[in-house]
């Protein structure tokens, strides 16, 4: 999820520590900051994966700094961790070196420290996050090539899992237009939605205006949104071709706090459209050379019929051999799943 840098500001004076928020708040606004006393409390917040940078004191009672750095060292080895201290010393900014610290800053006077050490929080965390931006990619490349490889025919609601669970968002969908409005084919969810999906995706009024890249990619953000929201607050979705007709939209939807779908994000839902057009492209050529083979059947007993003179049996199977001939690109799926 991209957007906000979230800041783990971690003093056990919570005057200090309110401080120092209303200071780095003022000089960056994309800084979403949280401010814990008890280090226990903020090992929970890293546990959870809500942070992107850590800046922490290091005289504290129940834990000093550096015993706090090994414990996040041990469920995140390349979270960015700055140590912010007034009374540091070598030794501690040596063993705190060793312990794996990103920054080491002593406290001063001024306001002068403040944008330094915004900027030292915008820097780590912006290394940060592209490194876990290419190693998500990475993952979900692999994941797919898995997905794909160990399946003659990939599931629908395989790839809507995957995107799903890449893009980290509640849900996604295979949805199909019909002439008495959306029909959900295919869903998958991250726990039970407080709201009905099967007639189309319903999305929150402020959601913001639809864009639409070259490649058919449809994406809209609301910004801002809650768990109890009765519409999803942010949308992507690109179109499913089978040969050359429009079959669906597959989309991933969500509630939570989002202010864009990157790059790579984009693409890689375009890459989970194409290739699910191909595998129902594919079905739909198996189901056309069966339909062929059929017909051909026919053929032959309708010949037959012919030489009898039995012109009904004849007629049953040139309309049958009609039927199959007509055989064209699926316009829906028998696949479905429930929501789980």
């Amino acid at each position: 999820m991209t957007g906000l840098t979230r800041v783990l500001l971690v003093d056990d004076d919570p005057s200090l520590a309110d401080l120092m928020a209303n200071q780095l708040d003022d000089l960056r606004e994309e800084f979403s900051i949280r401010v814990e006393t008890d280090p226990n409390d903020a090992l929970e917040a890293v546990e959870n994966g809500d942070v992107d940078c850590i800046v922490s004191d290091h005289h504290m009672p129940q834990m000093t700094g550096l015993e706090f750095l090994r414990y996040v060292r041990e469920l995140n080895p390349d979270l960015p961790f700055i140590l912010f201290t007034a009374r540091g010393s070598e030794e501690i900014a040596s063993e705190a070196v060793s312990e794996g610290v990103t920054d080491y800053f002593r406290k001063r006077r001024g306001a002068d420290q403040w944008r330094v050490l915004a900027n030292r929080i915008e820097n780590v965390s912006a290394r940060y996050r592209a490194e876990k931006s290419v190693q998500r990619r990475e993952s979900a490349l692999r994941q797919l090539a898995r997905t794909v490889i160990d399946s003659v025919s990939t599931p629908t609601e395989a790839l809507c899992q995957l995107g799903r669970e890449t893009l980290d968002v509640e849900y996604g969908a295979v949805i199909q237009k019909t002439d008495v409005g959306s029909e959900t084919l295919v869903e998958s969810v991250d726990g039970e939605l407080p709201f009905e999906t099967c007639g189309g995706v319903p999305l929150s009024e402020d959601i913001g205006d639809l864009s639409v890249d070259g490649g058919g990619i449809v994406a809209a953000i609301g910004g801002s949104g809650t768990d109890e929201d009765q519409q999803f607050s942010s949308y992507i979705g690109t179109p499913i071709y089978v040969g050359d007709r429009r079959y669906g939209t597959l989309c991933f939807c969500d509630r939570g706090d989002r202010f864009e779908f990157s790059g790579w994000e984009r693409a890689f839902v375009e890459l989970l459209g194409d290739w699910l057009g191909h595998e129902l492209t594919s079905q739909w050529a198996r189901d056309q050379s069966e339909a062929v083979r059929s017909a051909r059947e026919r053929v032959s007993d309708a010949i037959e019929a012919l030489e009898e003179n039995d012109e009904a049996t004849a007629r049953e199977n040139l309309d049958t051999i009609a039927e199959l001939l007509e055989h064209g690109p699926p316009s829906s799926t028998p696949v479905s799943i429930e929501l789980s």
